[in-house]
């Protein structure tokens, strides 16, 4: 008999005229990671899985999924011929619930916004709405970033919201399954590092680019602390959640200069001026250990690193223990401007001028953008506050997704087309920024379906990643807790510009 033979995925196959003989074992496996489906197609439009119910959809390797599940529910858009169905990964419900909704909301604004115009452009005069799926990772990380990635085979999440998820969620699932993720809030310079295929992004500075502007603020704490306490030596307790996020903000330390002398010599046991303390985010004994510890050590500064449990069981413990003057100041990162800490500073006028922390702030020509976002979140959302940490990074994040899908509009949708497109929202586009908005979306996208790219000015920086996928440019500033009617965060005027690495402005304590 004659003989066709060919190649498919790097998989030789040889034809009789008659039969086929399949010469490699595992063809079907490798078809499956391929993206193709081994059986037959059940759609190959999301209306040709209308029979199965409302919103179920058609996915990339022609199966009928539904787009919700106990974790994860569709709440922007309508399953049309040409709809790409998006996702969200964030906390909530639980104690992070307070940060993290809104954050969710940013994201879903972004995407109501652009379909609001039509959606995405695709090939010729095609318009591409966009369907968002929002599931809630604390439930179950696994099942929520499964069903995104494993089941509907989404080309790209916003989130997800903590560091070490991020890491998680890129080694189990994201890279295996080609799904692009941008986390809009996690800020550990080992998610730079991972072996992701170019597939995870971050939207703001990560914790070695922030270290800079901690350790002036240290610095500057220690000269004042020390005249105003007789000049000793001072105490410093490093308090870190014992994840990708807490160790972060910890290693960055490590060099820092305490007492006239490093870290390392501060922690010898005849100093003994320093104590580092990490704990586990759900170890509550372990957390209370820490509080007895430190009422026994009493530091003058305490560095923390964490989430909403920082506050809850170690700061305001610490705080309700204490006895006799020289309380601690507190030094704190951007995951701990939450609403626990606004209440603890509402309860103790003290403690408000005690804290201050790093975190981000509008570059000068981001501030336009960023209250441009405020305004019409507001207007979607009546009466929320708009000062949370991460919403405008969540607002970017959504919109760099479409940006990046526009430039690749020729391409199939997948990840690796999502992670192409965003190395072009850094070019020259007209040469003038174009601010992410709604008012400003069609321009952005007749920029990358013609020039193949654009200067996006987000609510918080330009929209610009280096080769590993953090961010290249952004400032950081050193916030307070202003007082008011009640309490809320505010600059302090101290800020860094991790580009340049300029220090700028002094520190005014909030008042």
């Amino acid at each position: 008999m004659a003989q066709l033979s060919s190649c498919l995925f790097g998989v030789c196959l040889v034809a009789t005229l008659g039969g086929c003989d399949v010469f490699d074992a595992n063809l079907e496996r490798r078809l499956a990671d391929a993206g193709e489906s081994t059986g037959p197609r059940e759609c190959d439009t999301h209306p040709d899985c209308a029979d199965r119910g409302e919103g179920i959809a058609c996915t990339p390797d022609g199966r009928c999924v539904p787009l919700a599940n106990e974790h994860c529910e569709p709440v922007v858009g309508e399953l049309g011929s040409n709809a790409i169905v998006l996702g969200t990964l964030f906390s909530l419900t639980g104690a992070q619930a307070q940060t993290n909704l809104p954050r969710a909301q940013s994201a879903a604004l972004a995407i109501e916004e652009i379909n609001a115009v039509g959606g995405v452009p695709g090939m010729g005069s095609t318009k591409r709405p966009l369907v968002l799926v929002q599931c809630d990772e604390i439930a179950d990380l696994d099942s929520a970033a499964g069903h995104l990635i494993n089941e509907l085979k989404v080309p790209a999440i916003v989130g997800p919201n903590v560091s070490q998820d991020v890491i998680t969620v890129t080694n189990r699932f994201s890279v295996a399954g080609g799904t692009v993720l941008i986390t809009p809030t996690g800020v550990a310079s080992s998610i730079r590092d991972l072996v992701d295929d170019n597939l995870t992004w971050q939207m703001i500075p990560t914790d070695v680019q922030r270290a800079p502007l901690m350790k002036d603020q240290l610095m500057e704490l220690e000269a004042q602390l020390s005249e105003q306490r007789g000049g000793r030596d001072l105490k410093l307790s490093i308090v870190f959640r014992n994840d990708a996020l807490g160790t972060g903000t910890r290693v960055a330390l490590n060099d820092l200069t305490f007492n006239g002398r490093s870290l390392a010599d501060n922690l010898s046991a005849n100093v003994k001026a320093v104590t580092i303390e990490p704990y586990g985010a759900t170890d509550m004994a372990g957390q209370a250990a820490i509080v007895e510890r430190q009422l026994e050590f009493k530091p003058d500064i305490v560095v923390m690193g964490g989430l909403a449990e920082a506050i809850t069981q170690v700061m305001d413990p610490l705080e309700r223990g204490w006895t006799g003057e020289d309380r601690p100041y507190y030094v704190l990162i951007d995951s701990l401007k939450v609403p626990e800490l606004l209440r603890s500073a509402a309860a103790s006028v003290d403690l408000r001028r005690r804290v201050r922390g790093t975190g981000i702030v509008p570059t000068s020509r981001s501030r336009d953008v960023f209250e441009a976002f405020q305004v019409d979140y507001q207007t979607r959302y009546p009466g929320s506050s708009t000062t949370i940490s991460g919403m405008g990074p969540s607002y970017d994040a959504a919109y760099s997704i479409a940006f990046a899908l526009a430039a690749t509009r020729d391409e199939p949708v997948t990840g690796a087309a999502v992670a192409k497109g965003l190395t072009m929202l850094a070019g020259p586009g007209n040469g003038e920024p174009t601010p992410i908005q709604s008012t400003t979306v069609l321009s952005a996208f007749s920029q990358l379906t013609t020039s193949k790219s654009v200067l996006a000015q987000g609510t918080f920086a330009p929209v610009d990643f280096d080769e590993r996928g953090a961010p290249a440019t952004g400032r950081v500033e050193i916030w307070c807790i202003g007082a008011g009617t009640s309490p809320q965060y505010a600059s302090s005027g101290r800020s860094y510009d991790i580009e340049t690495q300029r220090l700028d402005g002094d520190y005014e304590q909030c008042e």
